[in-house]
């Protein structure tokens, strides 16, 4: 049961050119979209935005110029919403629902986002758990 993958992880594999050499890089980018909706939602706010700059990775600041972020799918997020390290083996439904969820809302909340911080609770990523135990 803890290690059933959280449904807010993914694994994309980037493709990057070197300069002055024909090596293409294969770069696997770990993704939270939980953390990536709660980054976004952050930076609409003044206060909000210097803390999404805190935690999203150095390709990604270039996006909260000027009004804010052009879209979710530039931002690429260094931790979960709990601070912790975005990786496969610790992105678990468990550490969804005891840790990401709670700090998800309680940034929210901190930075007035009140109805959005309600529109997530532990009780969906217990039934993140459930439906795994089923397949």
């Amino acid at each position: 049961m803890a290690g059933t993958h959280c449904n807010h992880f993914s694994l994309e594999v980037e493709e990057l050119k070197l300069p002055h050499s024909y090596v293409l890089l294969r770069v696997p980018i770990r993704r939270c979209a939980l953390a990536e909706h709660m980054v976004h939602l952050l930076a609409q706010s003044q206060q909000g935005r210097t803390v999404a700059r805190k935690l999203t990775l150095a390709a990604s600041r270039a996006a909260f110029e000027g009004e804010g972020l052009a879209g979710e799918e530039t931002l690429r997020v260094a931790f979960g919403p709990d601070l912790e390290a975005i990786h496969a083996q610790e992105c678990t439904v468990s550490r969804c629902q005891q840790s990401c969820t709670p700090s998800y809302r309680l940034l929210l909340l901190e930075f007035g986002f009140e109805e959005e911080a309600g529109q997530i609770s532990e009780k969906e990523c217990l039934e993140l758990l459930i439906v795994a135990e089923r397949a």
